[in-house]
Parts: C-alpha cells; structure tokens; sequence
C-alpha cells in the first residue's frame, strides 16, 4: 500500500499548525492536555541536604511564578469566551497541578513552600488580544526560569519532574501563540524568547 509522505497529506506541521484556527487552539488544548499527567510524583529524600536546599530555592523561584500564572489565568478567564476560555481554564488546572507538585518538591526537599502574593501587577490588559498576551507573556516567564533552574537542580527526579512542567508550559504557549494569530512554533527548540 503506498501512502502519502507527510507533506502530501496535508503539509508541515507548522503549516497544519498555522491553519488550524481558533477551533485548534480550543480543541489542541484539551488534546495536549493528556500530555502534561504525570502518575507518581518523584522522590528527592534521597538527594544530600546540602542539594536539597538549593533546589528548595529554585523549586521556590518556579513555585512563586506558577502563583502569578495561576492568579493571571484566574482574573482573565471571566474576560475570555469560546475556545479562548475553555484553553484558559485547561490551562489553569495544569498551572494549580504544577504549583501542587512543586509545593510537594519543596516539603520532600526539607523546604517550606511558597504561598501566593496578596496580588499580582497583571498590568491594564484592556482587549482580548491584550488578555491572551498577558497569558503569553507569563508561560513564557515560566519556560525561561524552568530552563534557568533545570541544569543546576539535583538530577534525577527533581530535574525530571521540571522538565515536565517545562514541556507542558512550552504546550500553552503553542496555543496562546495561534490564538494570538502567530506562529505557534516559531523555532525547532522552547527557548521563552521569540
């Protein structure tokens, strides 16, 4: 059986990607939303003290940025609507997981986690366009402190479980960027800079 090559079918992913409208962003969301589930969380007793209180550190850095992505996700999503608004709030679940699995990185590493801000400067976004950047902008804050933090945390499941978080915040900025009407993928590699 012949079959087509992948550009016959229906052209480069990121072509797919840019074509693929409001109704991708919306549905994309829900169907990368199965990649962000982890089953067990990762053990860090068994990393010397000395690791452990540096990674509690920047476990606590990250923590505190998924706190302004969570309380920015909870402000814009009653401004949102459509496909807009169902990615948000898909996207605020996966933001609270993510700050539930650092808050427990934190306590297993000795630490004592972080809480949420009383608030947040979220600035003026005044248009949806404006809402969906502020959305952008705070994803990609996040990917450049997971890529910061990544190489100097203890290896193994601490650093794994990072770069999890890590491949999930690269998803929402995917999305966020084709409900912007950008490129979704601008560059073969998740860099948080565009």
């Amino acid at each position: 059986m012949v079959r087509p090559t992948p550009r016959a079918a229906g052209g480069t992913r990121r072509a797919l990607l840019r074509t693929g409208g409001a109704g991708f962003a919306a549905g994309g969301a829900i169907l990368l939303g199965a990649c962000g589930g982890r089953g067990s969380r990762p053990r860090v007793d068994t990393i010397p003290l000395p690791a452990r209180a540096a990674d509690v550190e920047l476990l606590n850095q990250a923590l505190e940025r998924e706190h302004k992505a969570i309380a920015a996700y909870t402000a814009v999503i009653p401004l949102l609507s459509g496909g807009a608004q169902m990615a948000a709030m898909h996207f605020l679940d996966q933001e609270l997981s993510h700050a539930g699995e650092l808050s427990g990185l934190v306590k297993q590493a000795g630490g004592t986690a972080g809480k949420p801000a009383p608030s947040y400067d979220l600035g003026r976004p005044r248009t949806h366009q404006d809402l969906l950047g502020l959305l952008h902008t705070l994803e990609r804050e996040q990917i450049v402190g997971y890529l910061h933090a990544i190489p100097i945390l203890s290896p193994g499941p601490v650093r794994a479980a990072l770069a999890a978080i890590l491949g999930n915040d690269a998803q929402h900025v995917s999305v966020l960027r084709l409900a912007l009407g950008l490129d979704p993928a601008p560059s073969p590699f998740v860099t948080g800079a565009e």
